[in-house]
């Protein structure tokens, strides 16, 4: 026999299993997110990432100097992701694998978010889907487009068969970087500032080069150089570098003092990450491109 109060029962039953349906959903997703920070977190404090970190600090300096208001808090959590996302990358070049540049290039170009399972067994996609996240969809074509122009200059660094030309693709690189960084904060501040955008930039090659002067004799080792950095070449690099870093600090006098503790960090923790082991995480991360990196 039909009874009112069995349906009610009935319905009162099903929404009970609904609900713990949702909280069970809820309690799984809360679990990821708290895995996926942890991971994060632990690939931030990384000793020989702490030279990317320290970025965000300085450049909202940066922004402070040349009159800029911007939305602190969330600039600097952006900046953060994309420069350990840069330092990430940049270690995986270190290591010899250039060819996992396409595949980030892959990760980037997927728009759907990436299964806590791939985010914290991979550092490079990790940190990929950590920046996804902080892309707008407005300015998301025009990232990728940056993205893939400074793969190419990557790469094109690689093949140069001169100082010259090394020195020419590695002033792209930084300064593509810098755009890229730029394009990435430029919806929060309250105005945009070509002034800030273009010395970014060329902060930007500078540090390259910087990086370039650390990172000389270990990249001949790895066979990432395509010319031999003979005593001549080097002189050619440094004389650029100082030139190049000189006529910056020479028009912003009044960043003097960051730009030099900028580059002691760069040269202390450059040589301090090296003798440091990798976190169990990005292990698994290097066994999976063992033969291959960028």
């Amino acid at each position: 026999m039909y009874s009112p109060a069995e349906e009610t029962t009935g319905s009162t039953r099903y929404r009970r299993q609904q609900y713990q349906i949702i909280d069970s959903q809820s309690a799984c997703r809360q679990s990821a997110l708290i895995n996926i920070e942890r991971s994060y977190q632990a690939l931030a404090n990384d000793p020989k990432y702490k030279h990317f970190v320290s970025i965000p600090a300085r450049i909202l300096r940066c922004i402070d100097y040349f009159g800029v208001d911007c939305d602190r808090t969330e600039t600097k959590a952006r900046l953060h992701s994309y420069y350990l996302f840069i330092g990430v990358v940049d270690n995986a070049i270190d290591s010899g694998n250039v060819d996992s540049g396409e595949r980030i290039l892959q990760y980037l170009s997927a728009r759907n978010p990436l299964l806590e399972e791939e985010v914290v067994s991979s550092s490079l996609q990790l940190v990929t889907g950590i920046l996804k996240g902080h892309i707008g969809a407005a300015s998301y074509s025009s990232m990728m487009g940056g993205f893939r122009d400074l793969y190419r200059e990557v790469i094109s660094e690689r093949q140069a068969e001169s100082i010259e030309t090394y020195i020419q693709h590695r002033r792209a690189v930084g300064r593509l970087t810098a755009e890229l960084s730029y394009k990435l904060i430029r919806p929060l501040l309250k105005h945009e500032s070509s002034r800030l955008g273009q010395f970014m930039n060329e902060v930007g090659e500078v540090g390259c080069l910087v990086d370039s002067l650390i990172d000389l004799d270990a990249d001949r080792r790895l066979g990432l150089l395509g010319f031999q950095p003979t005593i001549i070449a080097r002189g050619k690099l440094i004389v650029c570098t100082l030139r190049s870093g000189l006529s910056v600090l020479l028009r912003h006098p009044g960043l003097s003092s960051l730009f030099v503790q900028a580059i002691v960090d760069s040269v202390r923790d450059r040589f301090r990450g090296k003798q440091v082991q990798d976190a169990p995480f990005i292990v698994a991360d290097r066994k999976d491109e063992a033969a291959s990196v960028a």
